[in-house]
């Protein structure tokens, strides 16, 4: 059955005489990608939901500020005339009052300053904290997010090199882009040579290529990889050396 993914496609990876290789994933499985967007969206959700959490908290706070405020301010008030009501009547009504009164207000007001700057300061630190909060989430959910992009990318392209499809897509890809080229031979587990070698006819009909092509099987190479030599260098895929490209692109964005 033939998969819907093509692994890899491009050129050789550095070494004598050739070049680096580039690794193309065409991906077309609806259901991985509505995977990894269904859990993106759900972080979005969740540091959403801390951010509003946050106001929330700090509005009911300042909330609470102005209403004490509010409250040690008619205090003030109402303990100044009391003062000066009591006051009034030993020192002498009007100066006594006056004078209790403006001692009295100045305190309490002062009072309520302090106190309110306290609470707003703690509005504001509780904010602060949930920001910092927030952006420490984030970093720990995107890397995260990455190892799972890079397991699940490793998953997919190990289950891709059991199909014989994308291995002998793979192949053809690189033979169709080189030019004047005597001689190709291509290394792999005996399992994937077996293919290659009904391949090579199909190949040979389809590309302008007219030199040899030889299959080679060799059993020290890793699972699903293919080493393509010709006169002017090689070429190498496997599973690995596509991950750490997607792992240099990870880092390289950081």
């Amino acid at each position: 059955m033939q998969s819907s993914y093509k692994i890899i496609k491009g050129d050789s990876i550095s070494g004598k005489g050739a070049k680096n290789i580039v690794t193309v994933f065409e991906k077309n499985i609806i259901e991985e990608e509505n995977k990894d967007n269904s859990i993106i969206n759900s972080y979005s959700k969740i540091v959403k939901s801390m951010i509003e959490d946050a106001q929330r908290k700090r509005e009911e706070i300042l909330s609470k500020a102005y209403e004490e405020a509010g409250k040690i301010e008619e205090e003030a008030y109402k303990k100044a005339n009391e003062k000066g009501y009591k006051e009034g009547y030993e020192k002498g009504y009007e100066d006594g009052s006056k004078k209790a009164y403006e001692e009295g207000y100045a305190k309490n007001i002062e009072k309520a300053r302090v106190e309110g700057e306290e609470i707003i300061s703690k509005a504001d630190s509780i904010l602060k904290a949930s920001v910092e909060e927030k952006n420490r989430y984030l970093k720990e959910k995107e890397e995260e997010i990455k190892r799972f992009i890079v397991d699940s990318i490793e998953s997919i392209l190990r289950q891709e090199i059991k199909d014989e499809d994308s291995l002998n897509t793979m192949v053809f890809n690189e033979l169709s882009q080189v030019r004047n080229i005597e001689t190709f031979i291509i290394k792999s587990r005996k399992k994937y040579c077996d293919q290659f070698k009904n391949q090579v006819d199909i190949w040979r009909e389809r590309l302008p290529f007219k030199g040899d092509i030889f299959i080679i099987p060799d059993e020290t190479l890793e699972e699903g990889t293919v080493v393509i030599e010709k006169n002017n260098g090689k070429s190498i895929f496997s599973v690995d050396i596509a991950l750490e490209k997607i792992k240099e692109i990870f880092k390289s964005v950081e």
